[in-house]
């Protein structure tokens, strides 16, 4: 039985690996980008250049005024096809100074428009990137909640990509449900056995589950796997900063 607040703490620092992941396998059209800072406490986090718990930057008069002609617009417009470019407008406002939780909703009604694997998915990561500026906790389940009904449906689209599995099992891992984040994981590394991802939340939900010995191959694995120095950076900071438990 894991300790309920020690998973709270340790799932944290699994959401450096999938934001590290939108950092390589994608941009938001503003093309915002992350950072990965160590945080005063220790703890690595995956922050935005805004900060983890930064107040986005203020819209300026310009972009105020961009919002209400946009928004005007679409009140005018009943073909939903008409309405995406405008969608992708207000994404692209709100995102590029990063208030993520009004681009993620837009992001949302565009993705539940055009039902694309793609539009899903950029705003399951808008919502993570929401998350990481709020500081409540029922705040942050609520993005959680709303990613992950997000990445339930791109994953009905393509049920077997180990990359929506990985980012939906650290999603369920923020929502203290690490029993369906193995799940996900155990499919994910059943489709894709050299998943970097994968191997790594594996590693970090085995380790907060207790079991600490099976966690170690999967930390291994996922740095022998990868080519990337980032990401070995990222890995590497986890077991330093966990290295007596993990290794005696």
């Amino acid at each position: 039985m894991f300790n309920r607040w020690f998973l709270v703490v340790v799932t944290l620092a699994t959401f450096t690996a999938l934001a590290l992941a939108i950092f390589m396998d994608s941009r938001d059209p503003a093309g915002q980008q992350y950072q990965f800072n160590e945080r005063p406490d220790g703890m690595a986090g995956a922050e935005t250049s805004y900060g983890r718990a930064d107040a986005p930057a203020r819209l300026g008069p310009d972009d105020q005024e961009r919002i209400a002609y946009v928004t005007s617009v679409l009140d005018t417009l009943s073909l939903e096809r008409a309405r995406l470019p405008y969608y992708g407008e207000l994404i692209r406002i709100y995102s590029g100074t990063g208030h993520f939780g009004p681009a993620a909703v837009w992001a949302g009604e565009r993705a539940m428009q055009t039902g694309l694997h793609s539009d899903l998915i950029h705003a399951a990561e808008l919502h993570l990137s929401a998350m990481q500026q709020k500081n409540e906790e029922h705040l942050i389940k609520e993005e959680a909640k709303k990613a992950k009904e997000m990445y339930i449906n791109a994953l009905a689209l393509k049920p077997d990509d180990p990359d929506v599995l990985t980012d939906l099992a650290v999603v369920y891992m923020s929502l203290l449900l690490p029993e369906t984040s193995h799940s996900m994981l155990e499919q994910a590394l059943r489709i894709d056995p050299n998943h970097v991802r994968a191997n790594f939340n594996m590693g970090v939900l085995l380790h907060q589950m207790g079991n600490i010995g099976e966690s170690v191959p999967f930390f291994d694995r996922s740095l022998m796997l990868s080519d990337d120095p980032e990401w070995e950076a990222v890995v590497q900071g986890y077991l330093d900063r966990h290295h007596n438990e993990l290794y005696h």
